[in-house]
């Protein structure tokens, strides 16, 4: 009976001590140190030299299993701060971890974020600031990181030495800097091989590159906070300097493979893909230089003012306008044959209705110059119909 009156006792010593060195509570939450989390089931705090913790959590707000927060009352000047250092040796045919999270809830999260991990650093004067930092040891298979968006959400049997492994998309906003970039393109992981066909030159043509500022916008956090987000730093240089690029809607009329839409909603461009299409078109270039030059019947003729080619034999074409958008002017250019006899450029609306037509008295390559003081800002369609036959109709951009 002593003994049971003392074990009581003890209980309720350890319970209600603000210094308990072990602490448990009616609720089961467990506390080593002298600062008690009733937010977390178990938390450690240490109070060791100059290091205190400071946790304070209301139950209402965070829930946490597991703790660990060791934070400095002044700035380290030689040494390391580690909010948890955990080691485990590997024996085999069994899984060990150094630490094994999970942040899961029975129901949606109304208003806050669930976190498997997070970690911060920083104000570490003579040395580094890691977040999170971590290395692949020893001779074998395995990644100092690996992330998945959900197939493999446990990992798998990688092959080779990666400090990072990423099995999922991966979205960075910001410039990515990387000695080299590479593409896995190997024969035996391809099918249904195909050659492409020989418009690649001409869809080339149709693309329209401009200049642009990258636009700062407003992002959805997934909570209730009046604090507005946006996708970038106001201060971001990326945001003060010019760039140059593709309108993915203006790329997915010719490529759609190439355009790929976001969770977000937002266009992207497959830029790396492009490059076997410029390929291409240089090459289809380069046949039909070619054949200009061996054939006698077609001759180029040149003069100080003009230089004019002989398209007997040639078809008709019509190229994108360039500069598009614009706002004074913008040039069209346009192949006419020799055996044309009318040739006119039609200017329409977005309703089909006529707005103007060019007359093209000039033959071979030719550049047709249309003045944005004729038009009113606004998106048109412009047609090259040669003897009553329509060749091509492409679209233009009007702005302020």
């Amino acid at each position: 009976m002593k003994k049971v009156l003392l074990l009581c006792l003890l209980a309720c010593f350890c319970n209600f001590s603000a210094k308990a060195q072990l602490c448990v509570d009616y609720f089961g939450h467990t506390t080593v140190g002298d600062t008690q989390n009733t937010s977390a089931l178990f938390n450690v705090n240490s109070t060791q030299s100059y290091v205190t913790n400071m946790v304070s959590f209301e139950p209402t707000n965070s829930a946490y299993a597991l703790n660990v927060w060791n934070k400095t009352t002044s700035a380290i000047t030689n040494g390391n701060a580690a909010g948890a250092v955990v080691f485990c040796d590997v024996y085999a045919n069994r899984g060990n971890y150094g630490i094994q999270s999970y942040a899961l809830t029975g129901d949606a999260i109304n208003s806050g974020s669930a976190y498997g991990l997070l970690s911060k650093a920083g104000y570490a004067k003579n040395g580094y600031n890691y977040g999170i930092c971590t290395s692949l040891l020893g001779p074998h298979d395995g990644a100092g990181i690996y992330a998945s968006s959900g197939y493999y959400p446990d990992g798998f049997g990688l092959v080779g030495q990666w400090a990072g492994y990423f099995d999922g998309n991966v979205k960075v906003l910001g410039n990515l800097t990387a000695t080299s970039l590479t593409q896995t393109s190997d024969y035996r992981l391809k099918e249904n091989i195909r050659q492409l066909d020989n418009s690649s030159l001409d869809r080339l043509m149709d693309m329209n590159v401009i200049k642009y500022r990258i636009k700062n916008y407003e992002v959805k956090t997934g909570d209730t906070a009046t604090t507005t987000h946006y996708a970038y730093n106001p201060d971001s240089p990326l945001l003060k300097t010019d760039h140059y690029g593709l309108i993915a809607q203006e790329l997915k009329e010719l490529y759609p493979e190439l355009v790929v839409e976001g969770a977000d909603g937002f266009l992207s461009v497959n830029y790396i893909e492009l490059i076997p299409i410029l390929i291409k078109s240089v090459q289809e270039l380069k046949a039909k230089v070619d054949a200009l030059e061996n054939d006698p019947e077609r001759s180029v003729i040149r003069d100080d003012k003009t230089t004019q080619a002989s398209t007997i034999g040639l078809q008709a074409a019509l190229y994108q306008n360039n500069p598009n958008p614009f706002t004074e002017n913008t040039t069209v250019r346009c192949i006419i044959p020799n055996d044309i006899t009318n040739a006119v450029m039609y200017i329409y609306n977005m309703n089909g209705n006529q707005i103007d037509s060019i007359v093209i008295p000039e033959r071979g390559d030719v550049s047709v110059i249309i003045e944005g003081k004729r038009l009113v800002a606004g998106i048109y369609l412009y047609s090259l119909i040669t003897d009553g036959e329509v060749i091509d109709t492409k679209r233009l951009i009007l702005t302020q």
